[in-house]
């Protein structure tokens, strides 16, 4: 053995100082792997380091064209703060202090980008994170004299690495001057500047009920979930703003409580929620590869999941059905995507192949995100919550 250890150390030391070597070999590793290894010597830290070695090492893996998620951010709407959330680990538990690196006291998850954040900050700015580096860029909004008369303004975010480096911020604001009508105006990172008013829009708000506010990109394209006959979405390179349909296939003879819309894998989703006394089930639509219409692809029961997991409690108050954060994500083995539900402090997922419930992950016993904001007559079940998927990559600000 005393014999080969020269051999080894020759050979460790051709490929230590060996720097396209050493990075194809980097390529390949784990990016919380990469990020410990730049205290390695300074030739790591150089490579990785480098934004061109970070796109490709995003690039590389990926598996059919599209990123897996690494976990997902569960965040509580009516009683938690805006910076608490709790981290669902899906490949490897990952406990990250998402944003101790920022100087801000509040800081608001807007929506997830494949890999990078879109925030909110109290100091009236936007924030581009990357809670993997510890990294974070501070966008203000244009210095346009409209701006003083904004009466709202909804602001998303579109970033694919496989395809640039570079990402973009759609800001849409409506005036007092001119209610209804909404302008949209586009922030480049690759000119680090805005362009104002490229588009102008009309949208009647008693018949058209568009959520601006809740940005979904998929295909190159910003999308917005409505509830009426048709919504919009906005192609990123074209710059161009089109209609897509809402018009759901009728499932269920009872109001609807709530719309959850996501994307995966190139695919748009709506997962519907009712409103009834006692209800466990929901409904996903899928959108068609060509945006002609939407299709009914499953009605998935949680009452199943209670026979699977005896634990949860759920339909336990009457019109709270005790879940929430539907939301629809790649699975990473099979090109069939899975359902992920809050039920009851708890992270289930439901597989459309297999058509079986999984317990993802156990908030654990205690306190859970949200309950330090339960007034006495109020209950976790009552909770509205979002589900923000992360990406653990080393993409550039």
């Amino acid at each position: 053995m005393g014999m080969k250890t020269p051999m080894i150390n020759s050979a460790a030391e051709k490929i230590a100082y060996n720097q396209d070597l050493l990075t194809q070999i980097l390529l390949r590793l784990p990016t919380k792997s990469l990020i410990k290894f730049k205290s390695v010597s300074k030739l790591w830290q150089f490579i990785i380091s480098d934004p061109d070695f970070c796109l490709s090492h995003t690039r590389h893996h990926h598996r059919n064209g599209f990123l897996s998620p690494t976990a997902l951010l569960l965040k509580g709407d009516r009683f938690s703060p805006p910076s608490e959330f709790s981290i669902v680990p899906l490949k490897h538990y990952s406990k990250v202090p998402f944003f101790h690196y920022i100087p801000d006291s509040h800081v608001k998850i807007l929506q997830s980008c494949n890999g990078l954040l879109l925030c909110e900050s109290y100091r009236q700015s936007y924030l581009i994170c990357n809670p993997t580096t510890k990294k974070f860029r501070r966008i203000y909004c244009p210095s346009n004299s409209a701006y003083n008369f904004i009466s709202k303004c909804f602001v998303s975010f579109a970033f694919d690495p496989l395809t640039s480096p570079d990402y973009r911020i759609i800001c849409i604001w409506e005036s007092y001057r001119e209610p209804c009508k909404f302008n949209l105006d586009l922030y480049s990172s690759k000119t680090g500047s805005w362009d104002l008013c490229i588009v102008s829009f009309e949208v009647d708000e008693d018949e058209q009920e568009i959520e601006l506010n809740n940005g979904v990109f998929c295909n190159g394209r910003i999308h917005w979930c409505g509830y009426g006959e048709e919504s919009l979405y906005f192609d990123v390179e074209k710059e161009c703003l089109e209609t897509m349909p809402m018009a759901l296939p009728s499932r269920m003879d009872a109001p609807e409580t709530c719309r959850y819309f996501s994307e995966s894998r190139g695919v748009l989703y709506v997962a519907v929620t009712y409103c009834m006394s006692v209800c466990l089930e929901f409904d996903v639509f899928e959108m068609a590869r060509d945006y002609s219409e939407w299709n009914w692809k499953k009605r998935v029961n949680l009452g199943d999941a209670v026979k699977a997991f005896p634990e949860l409690e759920l339909g336990c108050i009457e019109y709270y059905p005790g879940f929430s954060g539907v939301c629809i994500i790649g699975s990473e083995k099979q090109e069939e995507p899975m359902v992920v539900v809050w039920a009851d402090g708890k992270i289930i997922s439901f597989d459309f192949r297999q058509g079986a419930w999984k317990m993802l992950y156990d908030l654990g016993p205690g306190i859970k995100i949200g309950s330090l904001y339960l007034g006495e007559d109020d209950h976790l079940h009552y909770e509205l919550f979002h589900a923000y998927q992360y990406f653990e990559n080393l993409s550039c600000l």
